[in-house]
């Protein structure tokens, strides 16, 4: 039951999340156009690297089709993104505990 409990939550943090990602990522490409343009190059030569691993050519061919710079790049913005989260989370969690105080 518990679990049926945390479910619609943990669905909104991952909603959550991947819309500030998308912000985030939107933001840094208006701002800090050549910070984001030295990211896609970092992600295509980490593409490069999980390309480069030796793969069997049956996982490797969806590994190159479905792994794009722009995919990883929005996977680091939503990770970012559950980290602030997190941590946003667990401030409010301790602030709510100390306006309740101790339970018995």
């Amino acid at each position: 039951m518990e679990m049926l409990r945390r479910l619609p939550l943990s669905m909104t943090t991952v909603f959550v999340s991947m819309v500030l990602g998308h912000i985030a990522l939107v933001y840094v490409g208006i701002f800090y156009p050549e910070r984001l343009e030295g990211m896609i190059e970092v992600a295509g030569s980490i593409k490069k690297v999980i390309v480069g691993t030796g793969l069997p050519s049956k996982y490797n061919v969806w590994v190159r089709l479905l792994l794009e710079e722009k995919s990883l790049l929005f996977m680091f913005f939503s990770i970012l993104a559950r980290i602030a989260l997190t941590i946003f989370g667990a401030m409010l969690a301790v602030l709510w505990g100390w306006i309740r105080g101790p339970r018995h």
